[in-house]
């Protein structure tokens, strides 16, 4: 590396050398003719002498940044007091900046704070449009988009009537949008909306395999028209004569056996570049459980499913009050979002309320107070809000008196980027 940087200054040094010459002797014809008789030959020769000493100053110059260049590329290794290795100051290191970091603190240097926290919100497209059945991204979706720069549209059966007229209206959406949009649907296997073609139920997959099959099916389907992120797999763990509403969509009781089965059908979305999300944690038999008692059971499943990178984690209205200690709904508990899924468990990625209409939310706090708390806790997305212009003021007035501080904005923004960008560079 040494000789090599060598030989390279000095052919830059045989350049410049060479290009005085050349100016030297057509100065010096042209001098010598012209301006002999004018300046006197003194004069011309002062002259050349003086351009002389300008070019070897050049020289001197290029050589000094060459030096510096090397001092930079090269460092000087020491044994510090310490015995450790200390490098010579202005060492660049040659470990390469994280291409998508520089991506996403670029995108974030243009945002304002208010667009940050409209692109925490999930709404549905009639939730800011104001219409009835949203079939089609016209102007009216541009102008809403445009004033209401969400995270995420997420869209139900109704709104879908084609594969041509679905694919069309998610592509208009993400055009119309000044930044990259979550593109949203719920569709678990075994479900047939959407034009999906109908697998077996989640209770009747028994092996990675199938679930496998079944879930890289319905994401390939799903991201030929453009949508992104799937509101699944269901990751409760509950048995046959658990809740009714999730009767044949879960992996069974066993969170051993389940949780294989959760992770194949994560991975095999996100491969299909569609973000899985996990519902719910932390499980709708958390109940009055300890915390090590969910450790041995429903948490097996959330365990491995973050340690094979799922994207985003939905949480439950559950109280968990074995942990917790109130009856606070688990998706505005810092104690279960912060301390449990991220501290704990060590979940690093885009974390999403349930429903914020949902009626265990809206019989007891607003809209505003609901998305508020939402964020303390450490959620990042917030999903259907009763009222989304009147929870975003609240989170905008948190902003301004300094009940939410705008770093904590950031720092939900970026982890939602992280998921949007990740397939943009690989």
């Amino acid at each position: 590396m040494k000789d090599e940087k060598t030989s390279r200054r000095e052919r830059r040094r045989r350049r410049l050398r060479n290009q005085f010459f050349a100016y030297l002797i057509l100065i010096l014809m042209i001098i010598a003719v012209l301006a002999a008789g004018y300046f006197g030959v003194k004069g011309v020769i002062r002259y050349v002498n003086d351009y002389n000493d300008k070019v070897n100053k050049v020289i001197e110059e290029a050589e000094s940044d060459a030096a510096t260049v090397q001092d930079n590329t090269e460092p000087v290794i020491e044994e510090d007091t310490a015995g450790g290795i200390a490098y010579n100051e202005g060492y660049t290191s040659p470990v390469e900046a994280d291409p998508l970091n520089e991506l996403i603190e670029s995108l974030l240097g243009n945002m304002t704070t208010e667009e940050m926290i409209a692109g925490m919100f999930i709404v549905s497209p009639e939730a800011i449009t104001g219409v009835g059945t949203a079939v089609q991204a016209g102007e009216g979706t541009k102008t809403a988009i445009t004033q209401n720069p969400v995270g995420g549209l997420v869209y139900a059966p109704k709104n879908y009537n084609s594969p041509e007229q679905f694919t069309q209206m998610l592509a208009d959406t993400r055009n119309f949008a000044k930044y990259p949009i979550f593109t949203i649907v719920q569709a678990e296997c075994g479900a047939s909306e959407y034009g999906l073609e109908a697998t077996a139920k989640a209770s009747e997959l028994g092996d990675e395999g199938s679930v496998s099959l079944a879930y890289g099916t319905i994401a390939l389907k799903l991201a030929s028209y453009g949508v992104n992120m799937n509101l699944a797999p269901v990751s409760d763990i509950v048995s046959e004569e658990g809740e009714a509403s999730l009767q044949g969509r879960t992996f069974g009781s066993d969170a051993s056996a389940a949780a294989p089965l959760v992770s194949a059908a994560v991975q095999a979305m996100q491969e299909a570049d569609v973000s899985a999300v996990l519902q719910k944690f932390p499980g709708a038999a958390a109940g009055s459980k300890s915390q090590e008692e969910l450790q041995n059971s429903e948490f097996i499943v959330y365990d491995m499913a973050i340690r094979d990178g799922v994207d985003c984690i939905m949480v439950s209205h559950d109280e968990a009050s074995g942990v917790t200690g109130d009856d606070t709904p688990s998706s505005l508990s810092h104690a279960m979002i912060t301390d449990v899924l991220r501290n704990t468990l060590g979940f690093d990625g885009v974390v999403m309320t349930d429903a914020l209409d949902d009626s265990a939310i809206t019989g007891r706090y607003s809209s505003a107070e609901a998305a508020v708390a939402a964020i303390q806790a450490g959620a990042d997305l917030l999903l259907s809000p009763e009222n989304y212009q009147e929870a975003y003021e609240g989170v905008l007035q948190a902003v301004a008196d300094g009940t939410i501080t705008p770093e904590r904005i950031h720092d939900s923004i970026y982890r939602i980027y992280r998921v949007k960008y990740k397939n943009a560079i690989e």
